[in-house]
């Protein structure tokens, strides 16, 4: 909690002033909100390291179906797929909602800095994120709205009902899935609102 309220203080849109008495840009800005994201990857990734599974014993939680099994690291295994994926999407991490080329850079630096102890995350295909939607399966609604998320309850609640592919639509646009219907969006790449990414690895075999 301590490092979420961090976040908070981090992110809140805000300007500051540089030592000539000048307003700098917002904190809402490109450039500060890239920013933003990297230093929450940065910080969350050390808070999961070696150190803290050495600290306590994690008992293995399964779902209700015992398709999917909570590591205790903040991913979560399919069984099904061999697919090992973040228990929180972007958003959750974050709390930014993330375009397609900021997407693309939060797995980048989840990979540099070594989430879960792992450095091979991907931001998933239609196809990776596709095998998560299950009609019958409530996670949670959508923070601020009624659209529900179709998702394994095991994974992290109140995230985001939309998340990106890594795959592109042309060159300025790129494709996700909407996880209240299963149906693929296909958005500018710039596109922000409403927006994360849930990274994914392979299971060695």
């Amino acid at each position: 909690m301590k490092t979420m309220r961090l976040f908070s203080s981090f992110f809140t849109k805000q300007t500051r002033r540089n030592p000539a008495g000048k307003r700098s840009a917002p904190w809402g800005s490109t450039r500060h909100r890239t920013a933003a994201i990297l230093l929450a990857a940065a910080l969350l990734v050390p808070a999961l390291g070696p150190g803290a599974a050495a600290q306590e014993k994690v008992s293995v939680v399964t779902s209700a179906d015992h398709r999917f099994t909570d590591n205790g690291d903040q991913t979560i295994t399919d069984t099904q797929t061999g697919l090992m994926w973040m228990k929180m999407d972007s958003f959750l991490h974050t709390g930014q909602w993330m375009n397609w080329f900021e997407a693309k850079q939060y797995v980048q630096t989840l990979n540099e800095k070594g989430f879960a102890q792992h450095h091979d995350w991907q931001v998933p295909t239609l196809g990776e994120l596709r095998t998560l939607y299950e009609p019958e399966k409530t996670n949670s609604a959508q923070l601020g709205r009624e659209m529900k998320i179709h998702i394994d309850p095991i994974f992290a609640k109140k995230g985001c009902g939309a998340l990106w592919s890594i795959e592109s639509n042309g060159h300025f646009n790129a494709l996700g899935v909407i996880f209240n219907t299963g149906l693929t969006f296909n958005s500018s790449k710039q596109a922000r609102s409403r927006r994360a990414v849930r990274a994914v690895r392979h299971i060695a075999p």
